[in-house]
């Protein structure tokens, strides 16, 4: 899991196992530093204040919500450089999301106040000396030395140096990679020093048979400033522990030895027998003597296949990795692999790997979390079955016997790779239960188990990198979901500003619909701008009318972008505000890494593409006056309380993706295309009757749920946001709790709003433009005139709608279709396409006066504009009719905006868009692109997984 080291803990280790074909005698020590300061999580320095403690976790959090911000800017993740820790790596993704891989060996170290990545490289110095590139532990070879010997590595600086000497000669030392190799310091016999992430191994290689008797037995000096050692006779280990604090930093694990012979299976180091190692007190001044012994019989043995290894190791820091095996009560967490299963003619044996907890990670919603292992051994390419279990901590006292408590089994897999015939590579398991399990409890360390799920199958048996690995430390990437940031991403924070315009603006909905799709349209057109400037396969789609350059050259902020489009719409459609202040507000929350050539850049795209929306819209015939007062004859509109009709023409204003308003003309209602067979028929009576009972300001059959419906959509008076604002202010909630990123909403928002838009301008059209200019039923109630037997005429007949003053109204404007069924029809249905899914719950809001603090839960978006439109009758200004036909040409109005406007990106064959760390990282924002509309589909195709986890991402 993606956490941090705890205060003095060192990072676990692994040894690697070397399968010469040439014979070695090795004798290995590794050594690992005993104070692993984990940077990032030091404490304030003795005598500092708390309040300095305060202001850098402030800054913390801080660059966090920097992070945050600018990776939704740009769409793509952001470090948190500052929450840095040896084995950790925080990112901001741009959904909002945070995502933290914490390696179970450090990847990085402090030097000079700078991070510098771990490289365990060697390289000779001028003084003749041997380094890493860059090793978080100082390490130091020797060069040439003479015949007295002198030290041969130095591990760590000052009080706290451990340092191995050599007792003789040193040649100079060949370099190859991570290895030193020191020719012939004994006859026939090598000396190899291999640099690993957190220390170094030493062997010794014997080249033949007549080098074994002389290099069976020998000795290492070893200084070790304030430690002491004391040796388990039980199982020949040594433990390590801090004089000063006698806390236990490190641990020589049972020696042993091996010889070059490979098994059945094809598998090099199985013929094995033990070691003798003494630990005793140096004969003069300070540190200790290392005192080797091998198994004679072994080597004398005409069986023995040279090379043999001999493996005493030690290694210091309390996070580890280990193995058991049934049986052994040896300490094997200093072997050079993670065993798994049983071995050939060998027990049954599990693994244990320790990963430091990062405190960013506890009681975090956890949303995925993935483990990569480097499989470098398998007995089979055929598929066989392993586990992985949250287990207890382990130690290097466990064995079998004393196993921790395997708690939870996480995942099953049959991935096998490592075997000469597939080859060993890395691997990714899905863990996101375990690690959701994880998060809930505060602890330091957690650690994963790993076993066979048939321990008695030898072809199941498989081999894991392990923390110390130089290139293959196994790791975890973790995806969580934060708190919401107080500060909106600048579509939705426009989307605010625009709903504040429609309270302050009011009138009827055409023309407020009008404006919304005019600045959503010109933010998705600045913001597909923006990234398009990265690159033709970061567009968001297809533009709607302008790609937009910057003529300054460099890469647009989208954030600016965004708010220049939205300012210099609203200014134009709503002259008579002011929005100074809401673009200086929004223009303050650019993260402060972007750069003043940017924000010109995204400025001048924005202007852009508000330039062409205002052009596009000149003319569109939303000015122009049509004159109507209605009729006196029953069935025809007439005004209710002498207010004249709302925006008659607005049916014949140029739509933003429809043809013309008429596109989808409802056939009338109930298919009813004349006034006189409407009235006379049955259907007319129905509908009159349910909305005279249902829909009257003292209804007896209405229910209290239903009233609280009806207040809850009306929204008709001026001062509220009116039907689009409800509708634009239910998609923001639906983006915030989705975690969309401001690019998927501004493509989202200029969908519904151009839906919402000819939505409009369609119940306008069959308002207005037909032969069927429908009276509300307040007039069907009051007056006797329709003719129909079933009717009866009701003079005193209220509906429910009233305003601030309690005087009951109906909106003036025809009756068929409901302007806020169709838009709410249309919304419904440009949510269920983005979404691919109706049934999406959630939580929605009113402005209504008379529904203060009224929220209703919806299962899904049909739901809530089904309700929307039977609320209209239960108001008392609807027919049924009315609704679900309105709903029904809202509902192929947003399904052509869909097929024909801001469609994906496309490609005949797959194009490369990005590469990725890892396949959970690939196949998140595979996923993303798709879902976000834009790319139609993905791949991820491992790069070499021999060598590294990453993937390429392809699109098409």
């Amino acid at each position: 899991m993606h956490r941090t080291t705890p205060k003095g803990a060192g990072a676990p280790r692994r040894r690697r196992v070397a399968g010469p074909l040439a014979l070695v005698l090795l004798a290995e020590t590794a050594l690992l530093a005993a104070v692993a300061t984990p940077a990032a999580a030091a404490e304030p320095a003795s005598g500092g204040s708390a309040g300095t403690a305060r202001s850098a976790a402030s800054a913390a959090v801080g660059e966090e919500a920097a992070a945050r911000l600018t990776a939704e800017a740009r769409d793509r993740r952001v470090e948190v450089v500052g929450a840095r820790t040896e084995t950790t790596t925080l990112w901001a993704n741009p959904d909002g999301t945070m995502s933290l891989e914490t390696h179970a060996g450090p990847v990085r170290f402090r030097k000079g106040g700078a991070w510098v990545p771990v490289d365990t490289t060697l390289v000779r110095n001028a003084d003749g000396s041997v380094t890493p590139k860059g090793h978080p532990r100082g390490l130091r070879l020797a060069g040439r030395t003479d015949a007295g010997g002198g030290d041969l590595v130095t591990l760590g600086t000052g009080e706290r140096a451990v340092t191995l000497g050599w007792q003789g000669a040193l040649p100079e030392p060949v370099l190859k990679g991570s290895k030193a190799t020191y020719v012939d310091v004994m006859p026939g016999t090598d000396l190899v020093v291999e640099a690993t992430r957190t220390g170094f191994e030493q062997f010794l290689v014997v080249k033949d048979r007549a080098a074994a008797e002389r290099a069976a037995s020998f000795t290492l000096p070893l200084r070790a400033k304030g430690l002491r050692a004391a040796e388990n006779a039980a199982d020949e280990t040594v433990t390590f522990t801090d004089a000063a604090t006698r806390e236990k930093v490190g641990t020589l694990p049972t020696p042993a030895m091996w010889d070059a012979s490979r098994d059945k299976r094809g598998r090099a180091g199985t013929n094995r027998a033990d070691v003798d190692l003494d630990v005793r007190p140096a004969a003069r001044g300070e540190g200790y003597t290392l005192a080797v012994s091998a198994d004679r019989r072994f080597l004398a043995d005409e069986d023995t296949a040279y090379p043999v290894t001999i493996d005493p190791a030690i290694y210091f820091g309390t996070n580890f990795d280990t193995t058991v095996v049934n049986g052994s009560t040896a300490d094997m967490s200093g072997e050079v692999g993670l065993r798994v299963g049983r071995e050939w003619q060998k027990n049954e044996a599990r693994s244990f790997i320790s990963f430091p907890r990062h405190e960013a990670v506890t009681g975090q919603d956890v949303l995925n979390a993935e483990l990569n292992l480097f499989a470098t051994w398998s007995d089979t390419c055929e598929a066989r079955s392993w586990e992985i279990w949250d287990t207890g901590v382990v130690s290097s006292a466990t064995r079998w016997s004393t196993q921790p408590a395997w708690r939870t089994k996480a995942r099953t897999s049959t991935v096998t790779h490592g075997n000469t015939n597939c080859g060993p590579r890395w691997i990714s398991e899905d863990i996101t239960s375990l690690v959701k399990e994880w998060s809930r409890v505060d602890r330091s360390v957690d650690t994963l188990g790993l076993r066979a799920t048939d321990e008695t199958d030898y072809t199941a048996f498989k081999i894991f990198a392990s923390g110390d690995d130089a290139a293959h430390a196994p790791s975890i990437l973790v995806t969580y979901e934060t708190p919401a940031d107080p500060v909106k991403d600048h579509v939705e924070y426009w989307n605010d500003i625009l709903q504040q315009a429609y309270r302050e603006q009011g009138g009827a909905p055409g023309p407020l619909a009008r404006a919304g799709a005019m600045m959503h349209g010109a933010i998705y057109d600045a913001a597909n701008s923006a990234k398009c400037a990265e690159g033709p396969t970061r567009c968001l789609g297809a533009p709607y009318l302008v790609k937009a350059t910057a003529s300054n050259g460099a890469l647009p902020d989208i954030n600016s972008a965004i708010d220049h489009a939205a300012f210099d719409v609203l200014r134009s459609v709503f002259p008579g505000q002011n929005f100074d202040t809401a673009i200086a507000n929004a223009r303050s929350t650019i993260p402060a890494a972007v750069t003043a050539e940017q924000r010109a850049a995204g400025t001048s795209v924005g202007q852009q593409a508000a330039a062409a929306m205002l052009n596009a819209r000149q003319n569109d015939g939303s000015t122009t006056v049509v004159p109507y007062t209605g009729s006196q004859t029953p069935g025809y509109w007439r005004p209710t309380d002498g207010t004249a009709a709302a925006t008659p023409g607005w049916g014949l204003v140029k739509p933003f993706a429809l043809t013309s308003g008429s596109q989808f003309r409802p056939a009338g209602p109930g298919g009813h295309t004349t006034m006189s067979g409407l009235l006379a028929s049955s259907a007319y009576a129905t509908q009159v009757n349910e909305v005279k009972s249902l829909g009257r300001a003292d209804s007896t059959t209405r229910t209290a749920d239903q009233t609280q419906a009806a207040l809850f959509w009306a929204n008709d008076l001026d001062g509220t946001y009116k039907p689009p604002g409800q509708l634009f202010e239910h998609t923001q909630t639906l983006a915030r709790q989705r975690n969309l990123t401001v690019t998927a909403n501004a493509k989202l928002f200029a969908l519904v709003a151009f839906s919402m838009a000819d939505a409009g301008i369609a119940s306008w059209d069959a308002k207005y433009q037909t032969d069927i200019d429908l009276w509300r039923p307040e007039s069907a109630v009051r007056l006797d005139g329709d003719g129909n037997p079933a009717t009866t005429a009701d003079p005193n007949w209220q509906p429910l709608s009233y305003n601030t003053q309690g005087e009951h109204f109906s909106p003036a404007f025809p009756a068929y279709v409901s302007g806020h069924a169709t838009f709410g029809g249309a919304w419904a249905k440009a949510m269920q396409q983005w979404f691919g899914t109706d049934a999406i719950p959630f939580t929605g809001t009113t402005d209504d006066p008379h529904a203060v603090g009224v929220t209703r839960t919806f299962p899904g978006f049909s739901a809530a504009a089904e309700e929307n439109a039977v609320g209209r009758v239960w108001l008392g200004v609807h027919y049924r009719w009315d609704g679900t036909e309105g709903v029904a040409t809202g509902t192929k109005v947003a399904a052509h905006v869909a097929s024909t406007k801001l469609k994906p990106n496309s490609a005949a064959s797959w194009v490369t868009y990005e590469d990725l760390h890892n396949l959970g990282g690939c196949d998140a924002l595979g996923k993303r692109l798709v879902a976000e509309h834009r790319w139609t589909a993905y791949q991820c195709v491992a790069v070499d997984p021999v060598s590294t986890p990453d993937h390429v991402l392809y699109v098409k």
